[in-house]
């Protein structure tokens, strides 16, 4: 039987993000970099370039003057959040053009960026300071699912089928088959691409955020709740009950309540509208 780390290892090119992104990386974490040092390298990649211009003055940002360089919009957004533009535009383009007869992209994205912008408004309403962080754990947090269509339609197919005439969760069918499931498949693939430790555990533990480590729990949780969020009440899974409803202990664990779950809801609606044209595109 495959193991994750032979699924990752033999996954080509989708087990390393493009080399203009370490490039990029690598020239931030250097303390002797500049913006322009760190612009010029962006503006190698056109593609990259005309997504973060887009972005950084979309209602996603909200800047009341327009952005028209590279460099300007570095200066504006800083590093962190430089860091996840340039990570979730090139993730998305590392998986285009996946054949759509197990997984719809277009449906598969929305839901991912819908995550990604509920972590974020999620970890804004709980006050944490690198919010940009949730974001790409929530945008990514599926990622693992492409990897497993790709590399094994056939058992992914047996899942599936599982997973319908059982009623039962798809990540239970995956593991029912393969001896492992999606999210597990998706911290190996981020860790493979050299991704922070926080980013890989959220990912991998945002189905059972309980059993990942104490340091880590936070946003492991914190992810689960914009998943349950976009599964309950944007895209609601058929699969749920008709009275199934987000359970009051994931809320208290995030220590948020779900009295918010409206301003979320809105908050978000606005900053998928603002991104989906750009990083979806």
């Amino acid at each position: 039987m495959i193991t994750i780390e032979k699924l990752i290892d033999h996954s080509g090119k989708l087990g390393s993000l493009p080399a203009i992104v370490y490039r990029i990386f690598e020239a931030m974490d250097d303390p002797k970099s500049t913006a322009i040092q760190i612009g010029r390298i962006i503006n190698d990649d056109p593609a990259i370039t005309a997504r973060l211009l887009k972005l950084v003055n979309s209602p996603f940002y909200g800047f009341t003057s327009k952005v028209d360089t590279v460099y300007r919009a570095i200066a504006l957004i800083g590093h962190r959040e430089l860091r996840s533009v340039v990570l979730a535009a090139s993730a998305i383009k590392v998986f285009d053009g996946i054949p759509s007869d197990l997984v719809s992209m277009p449906v598969f994205w929305k839901r991912s960026l819908y995550t990604a912008v509920i972590a974020r408004v999620l970890a804004a309403f709980r006050r944490e300071k690198e919010i940009e962080r949730y974001f790409i754990a929530g945008l990514l947090h599926d990622i693992g699912s492409l990897l497993l269509y790709i590399e094994l339609p056939e058992p992914m197919t047996e899942a599936i089928k599982l997973h319908q005439s059982e009623n039962m969760p798809l990540w239970q069918a995956e593991k029912e088959v393969m001896g492992f499931d999606h999210a597990q498949v998706g911290g190996e693939l981020l860790k493979k691409w050299s991704l922070p430790p926080v980013l890989c555990q959220a990912v991998r533990y945002h189905l059972y955020p309980e059993n990942a480590a104490d340091s880590y729990q936070d946003d492991a949780m914190l992810v689960h709740l914009a998943w349950q969020i976009v599964r309950h009440h944007v895209d609601r899974d058929p699969h749920l009950g008709e009275e199934a409803e987000i359970p009051a202990s994931i809320w208290e664990a995030n220590g948020l309540s779900e009295d918010l779950l409206d301003k979320i809801l809105e908050k978000a609606e606005q900053q998928y509208e603002g991104s989906k044209d750009i990083l979806l595109s």
